[in-house]
């Protein structure tokens, strides 16, 4: 319900993608709105392949000034904004973005924060670094293209990408000097200091343990105390790869710590601020 507090003059924005019924993004941005008592309500579209373009258009239509991109449209936001307004390096170098402002001149911007706040989640949850650190990536989609970015822009020494289709990590790896696919897992995460997890093993979207949230994209036995893990799954909290870090001693780092460092970076490109990420981090836990 819309409070008593929004009126014609509140700004839109919100999450678009397909599903979005389970996403956590409504309940942590219109925390950081209301405590930065901005006239903002964000929302959920459930936005059609095939429907993304219509979804931009109604930006400057409906006034909506940002979006949230999701599953599975970032690569197609990419590909629209880079002809219908400006994209940033980020976008440029990753052809994925996540995050969509609609500018004072109708025109629209696209960049993508996956990536830092993969980082910003992992220097702020742990004691790891990224810089000089060596990193294994797992999977090779818009969110690993994202995070491989900026683990480089971040200094880290080396990134590996570990992916079924090696095709797909080659794509990614190919952009950068010191980043390869993997050759041979056990060994590259036996010299890793971080192993990051961008694929959905483990997902569950009702957020319960099942036998799904427990399946692991790696063997587990890989996993030691020197590892820091973190997995971009947020639905269950615990997934079975960061039940196994936590038990071995690792340092593990859930996805909801991703999911709020990279919507406090969506803030900033709407807002010109960053919004709490702890404030954002109890809200959605309070919905849990």
């Amino acid at each position: 319900m819309i409070s008593s507090s929004h009126d014609s003059g509140t700004r839109l924005a919100a999450v678009i993608g397909n599903p979005v019924a389970q996403s956590l993004s409504p309940i942590i941005h219109n925390a950081v709105f209301e405590s930065l008592k901005v006239k903002w309500l964000y929302l959920a579209f459930l936005v059609e392949i095939g429907k993304v373009k219509d979804a931009l258009d109604a930006m400057s239509v409906f006034g909506i000034a940002g979006f949230s991109v999701t599953m599975p449209h970032k690569n197609e936001v990419a590909r629209l904004v880079r002809e219908l307004g400006e994209i940033d390096e980020i976008v440029r170098s990753t052809n994925s973005a996540n995050t969509v402002m609609l500018r004072q001149d109708g025109s629209i911007f696209a960049t993508n924060t996956d990536g830092q706040g993969a980082c910003n989640a992992i220097e702020a949850k742990s004691t790891q670094k990224i810089a000089n650190s060596r990193v294994v990536v797992l999977g090779a989609g818009g969110t690993a293209s994202a995070v491989v970015y900026s683990l480089i822009k971040n200094g880290a020494s080396e990134v590996v990408i570990a992916n079924r289709t090696p095709a797909n990590a080659e794509k990614i790896a190919s952009n950068y000097e010191n980043c390869r696919v993997s050759s041979n897992l056990d060994r590259e995460i036996a010299n890793a200091q971080i192993i990051i997890n961008t694929t959905p093993v483990g997902f569950n979207a009702s957020g319960a343990k099942s036998s799904e949230s427990v399946l692991a994209p790696i063997d587990l036995n890989l996993i030691n105390e020197t590892h820091t893990v973190l997995d971009a799954v947020y639905r269950p909290l615990e997934t079975g790869l960061l039940f196994a870090a936590k038990k071995v001693g690792a340092q593990a780092v859930d996805g909801l710590e991703m999911l709020v460092h990279q919507a406090s970076l969506q803030q900033e490109v709407w807002l010109g601020t960053r919004g709490d990420t702890e404030l954002m981090r109890r809200a959605a836990l309070d919905r849990q």
